[in-house]
């Protein structure tokens, strides 16, 4: 506490927001060096050098020609550009690709290694009546089993014939099914076109993309370059992604060849194995994504010193499904698990949650990408609710999208670009220096939560039929839908409700331990210094047997869980029919401290209302009808309460909050001052009385060791409303000139 204290005014720049810059001109060292020293005056991390053409590359607008990324040109204008970083004590990291999804080279990856394009399988599907003779084309492989009365796959039958060749199969007495599998090339649902379940590839790319800058920059590699925006939104594969190694690594972790159980991934069999093979095929290309390709490079950056910032596809349990496997897995592949906040999606919890509870267990920074494609329409209050809601949502480094080397404006292909241009460029320092102290603190201490909620992602797993069959590889049973539906809208409940949270998935499940209620506390799951006394279950199919025993125990130790959808049948050990997992179901709901909303038709509505029966929350609003962002954090035995007012409304609150004690403050990011704030304590809570103006938001802050001090009540002014008649004149402020823009304008005579 008495470190955050003394920085706050003044916190290392290196929490100052890093700009992301597009490289998409043509170089010229003296215009980077330029820029560059612009941003530093602003409080504007150079940030991260993202080469990229318009977006449009047909077309005649200005991109960074190709052969200029990694040449001797590219990396003299990025040593201009970080020398007036290193002036101004600032740092200026790099974006490791020509565009994106990063892991290509701009095409140089195939054009030296063609064997590492991406690959899937397909297949023909034939049923055929035994005893008799069949004959198999030429595949890869094939698998054969037979069906049952009811057309269903009888596991135990598959069987692989066939291998790269035509061949001649007896088929025994009964109904059977043939799959004969082949590879091709499709790219991945970002676009990819390598192969990342390919060892190879980092090989390949981490010597073109990155040794390069370790040749050209040398030791200061890990200091004034910190580290690297990979911008790889999930990129797995295309459906059944393919790699030998990945066959490979199948028979190291389920003891199984992984040609035998395909068939189960598009269609089902009598014993339910089918949930468990769906499992097993995503638990592994999850493995082989995260360890082979994101964690490979970040080990690689780490040893340097350096950091990997990720970027990936967190917008609903489907579509992980489909780019990234385990969203959770992969972030923990990497040392600054981050997001991309496109547009003003800063005010909506959904997209944060997973990656911050990654961020609070692991202790790992969190970064955001601000406001991607937010529009000329952009405006000051816009960029102000985006830093108080992702310091609401634990951000720790923001980097705003984004500034432009082409300064053709009306050619860029997603504004704003936020350089001088733009009237508010003038006052970016304001912004810069409010980002750089609501970070600093946001990055110490840890995240104060009661609640923990279980991700429900191994159901969807399980439920991904439609996944492999469908053309667009997107078709979902209802149940998925509705699992993903009850999900996202408790986020935003309990968000809506002040109610803080983290996610955990099966890792962490497997990590927490259990303290039993006494009189003084209530129950607690704890991971990793965290504790929790309520746990919420969304609906799901599958549920691992550890994580539902886990649950069990939690519950029959006082815990309180939330039941808010179907309970699991299966499980990723048995599959889809499991009579332990059926059997700890039947104890837990029939548990006093269990809570079943599952058939209340307004569940979500209800929520929040039952979790404050059952615990005391951390922060309630008493007075002053605002909707207030929070977030508690606890650094040392001091408590920091992020309160964010993101309206337009000046209003005076009273809140009553749980923890706290000693000297309370306010901490003002937008000045550095801290100012006594006096409070009172009515039935065990804290009562402070805070006036809030329009977009204000700072740190309130209990000094656990420090005294408290009695504060005069300030009493506000009373506003007069004046009446105005007559005719008006505007003028501009400040000045009686124009401030003219490089930009053109894209606006008709007739509009």
């Amino acid at each position: 506490y008495v470190q955050v204290r003394q920085n706050f005014n003044q916190p290392p720049l290196f929490y100052a927001p890093h700009t992301f810059w597009f490289w998409d001109a043509p170089l010229d060292a003296g215009l980077t060096a330029s820029m560059a020293k612009e941003m530093t005056k602003k409080g504007l991390n150079p940030g991260y050098a993202h080469p990229r053409h318009s977006g449009a590359p047909d077309k005649p607008y200005p991109l960074l020609p190709p052969e200029q990324w990694l040449s001797p040109l590219w990396f003299q204008s990025f040593k201009a550009a970080l020398s007036e970083a290193e002036k101004a004590g600032m740092t200026l990291g790099y974006c490791d690709e020509y565009w994106w999804p990063s892991g290509q080279a701009a095409g140089r990856v195939l054009e030296k290694h063609p064997e590492l394009a991406a690959k899937s399988l397909e297949w023909a599907r034939q049923v055929v009546d035994g005893p008799g003779q069949v004959t198999i084309p030429d595949c890869k492989f094939g698998v054969a089993g037979q069906l049952s009365r009811d057309n269903r796959i009888i596991a135990n039958t598959l069987k692989i014939i066939g291998e790269d060749k035509m061949t001649s199969w007896p088929v025994p007495a009964g109904k059977w099914v043939i799959y004969s599998y082949n590879l091709y090339h499709h790219a991945g649902v970002d676009g990819g076109e390598v192969n990342y379940l390919d060892p190879g590839l980092m090989d390949v790319f981490i010597s073109i993309a990155h040794e390069s800058y370790e040749k050209n920059l040398g030791e200061r590699m890990g200091l004034s370059v910190p580290g690297v925006f990979v911008d790889n939104e999930g990129d797995y594969g295309w459906k059944m992604a393919w790699s030998d190694y990945l066959a490979d690594r199948y028979k190291e972790m389920k003891s199984r060849d992984i040609r035998l159980w395909l068939p189960l991934l598009t269609e089902e069999d009598t014993a339910g194995l089918w949930a468990k093979a769906r499992y097993d095929w995503f638990d592994v290309i999850s493995d082989v994504y995260s360890a082979q390709y994101l964690g490979r490079l970040s080990d690689w950056l780490e040893k340097r010193g350096m950091y990997y910032i990720s970027n990936l596809w967190e917008e609903d349990l489907m579509l992980q499904t489909r780019a990234v496997g385990d969203l959770m897995r992969a972030q923990r592949a990497v040392t600054m698990p981050g997001n991309d906040c496109l547009e003003m999606k800063s005010q909506q919890v959904h997209d944060f949650k997973e990656i911050q509870s990654v961020c609070e267990f692991e202790d790992r920074p969190f970064m955001s990408e601000l406001m991607g494609v937010a529009g000329w329409e952009q405006t000051p209050a816009q960029m102000k609710m985006t830093l108080n809601g992702v310091t609401a949502w634990g951000v720790t480094h923001t980097v705003p999208h984004g500034i432009n080397l082409n300064r053709k404006l009306e050619t860029i292909p997603y504004p704003a670009d936020w350089f001088t241009e733009n009237p508010y460029w003038r006052y970016m320092h304001l912004w810069t220096d409010f980002a750089r102290r609501a970070s600093f603190v946001n990055r110490q201490g840890r995240l104060v939560a009661d609640i923990l909620m279980i991700n429900p992602l191994e159901s969807v797993w399980a439920l991904s039929e439609g996944y492999f069959t469908s053309t667009d590889g997107n078709k979902w049973p209802e149940m998925v839908t509705e699992i993903n539906s009850i999900y996202s809208d408790v986020m935003d409940a309990l968000t809506s409700s002040r109610l803080d949270y983290l996610i955990a998935d099966g890792y962490y499940m497997k990590k927490a331990s259990i303290t039993k209620s006494t009189n003084q506390h209530p129950a607690s799951l704890n991971i990793a210094g965290h504790n929790f006394s309520v746990l919420i279950l969304p609906p799901m199919f599958i549920l691992s047997q550890s994580t539902a025993q886990k649950i069990l125990e939690f519950a029959q130790s006082g815990g309180t869980v939330i039941l808010l959808g179907d309970l699991p049948v299966g499980s990723p050990e048995t599959g889809a029919h499991d009579p332990l997992i059926v059997d700890q179901m039947e104890q837990l709901i029939n548990l006093p401290s269990v809570l079943n909303l599952a058939t209340e038709k307004d569940k979500i509505k209800l929520l929040p209302g039952k979790i404050r029966q059952q615990i005391k929350t951390q922060i309630e609003i008493l007075s002053g009808n605002l909707p207030l962002l929070v977030s508690h954090r606890k650094i040392g035995n001091s408590d920091f309460f992020w309160l964010a007012n993101n309206t337009e409304q000046q209003q005076t609150c009273t809140i009553g909050l749980r923890d706290g004690k000693g000297r309370t403050e306010i901490w003002d990011c937008e000045t550095g001052l801290m100012d006594p704030v006096s409070y009172k304590v009515v039935k065990d809570r804290n009562i402070v009385f805070i006036d809030f103006e329009p977009y204000q938001a700072f740190w309130l802050v209990f000094a656990t060791n420090d005294k408290p001090v009695s504060i005069k009540e300030k009493k506000r002014k009373k506003e007069k409303e004046l009446k105005l008649s007559g005719p008006w004149q505007v003028s501009y402020p400040e000045t009686k000139s124009i401030q003219l823009t490089s930009a053109r304008s894209l606006i008709t005579s007739d509009t």
